[in-house]
């Protein structure tokens, strides 16, 4: 496996080969959503796929990693698309009620337990006929990881990722005066098993999909270890997803406030314990992907993710947040 170590290769390998293969798939479920039935449901997902597009083209570097790109790439779309589109419903939804976003959720985790029993993802749905499709990218994504060799050994670590990345978009999702009560309890059920950290600092952890795919991507080679899987996840798990999700909760606090979302940044006390915390999240980050096989690669991962966020307009004007996140070489 000939991973790229160096920013020149992986650039261009990015640019001619994991775009053009992520757009190909994409464009294919783009045209699938428009076939959706029922209106509403069709503009969320459409919404999503129109809006969210780079969610895909980021994940589709980790196809790199991989043994079968093709196969990768396919199911790392599909997985995405999932994500997004859910989110979407659980955002727009009037009724706000927890069954239904823990329902529309199992989704993701049927998604990777090939041979799940079917189930009725829109069952507290106000809106249900969607056609198939979200059925659809549940069993492309299963059909995709029983073909990945190492996939037995990769999943109960992608499946813990999974279930708290559902929790996340339950407990976030209710009705604002629910929010952090469910948040603060949700945490202390899993406080002992990640460094010290606060409840919101905890919950951005598992809003990001990176450990999943990063999983999925060795799982197409042959001789995963159970350890060398642990080790993925807990080198993406907290640090390097908590740096992700803080960074894109920076960049969407106005649009929050706006739409009266959660916003976990606004737990911090002040900017200066915020900028002190960013930066020792970045520091963890560090040492934990240059502990991975691949480290190089994967350290580039992270520089690329926090390199995307430092060019956004409102980071670029808070000199003391971009010099706290900024890596070394």
């Amino acid at each position: 496996m000939n991973v790229p170590t160096k920013p020149i290769p992986l650039l261009y390998k990015i640019y001619r080969r994991v775009l053009p293969t992520v757009h190909t798939y994409y464009d294919r479920w783009k045209e699938r959503a428009k076939e959706i039935p029922n209106d509403e449901l069709k503009a969320q997902a459409l919404d999503a796929l129109n809006r969210k597009g780079f969610h895909c083209e980021g994940g589709g570097v980790f196809g790199l990693l991989a043994d079968q790109f093709e196969e990768f790439i396919q199911f790392m779309i599909s997985y995405q698309l999932m994500c997004d589109y859910l989110d979407n419903l659980c955002d727009q939804s009037p009724a706000l009620d927890p069954n239904d976003f823990r329902q529309l959720h199992q989704a993701l985790l049927d998604g990777l337990t090939p041979g799940a029993k079917e189930c009725d993802y829109y069952a507290y749905h106000q809106e249900k006929d969607d056609g198939g499709y979200l059925k659809e990218l549940v069993g492309t994504c299963q059909r995709l990881l029983e073909s990945f060799p190492s996939f037995e050994i990769a999943q109960p670590y992608m499946l813990t990722l999974s279930r708290l990345y559902g929790d996340l978009q339950v407990h976030k999702h209710v009705v604002k005066e629910e929010r952090v009560p469910r948040l603060e309890a949700w945490f202390a059920e899993h406080q002992q098993t990640v460094p010290p950290m606060t409840w919101f600092e905890f919950s951005a952890c598992t809003g990001s999909t990176l450990g999943i795919y990063t999983l999925a991507a060795y799982a197409t080679r042959d001789g995963l270890t159970d350890q060398f899987a642990k080790e993925l996840k807990n080198g993406y798990f907290p640090w390097v997803q908590g740096v992700h999700l803080l960074l894109d909760y920076y960049i969407d606090q106005e649009e929050d406030i706006a739409d009266d979302e959660l916003n976990f940044l606004f737990y911090y006390e002040n900017e200066q314990k915020m900028i002190e915390r960013f930066q020792y999240f970045v520091e963890q980050a560090e040492k934990t992907v240059k502990l991975l096989p691949d480290g190089a690669f994967h350290r580039m991962i992270l520089k690329g993710v926090i390199a995307i966020y430092l060019a956004d307009e409102k980071v670029q004007t808070n000199k003391k947040l971009k010099g706290s996140i900024e890596t070394n070489d």
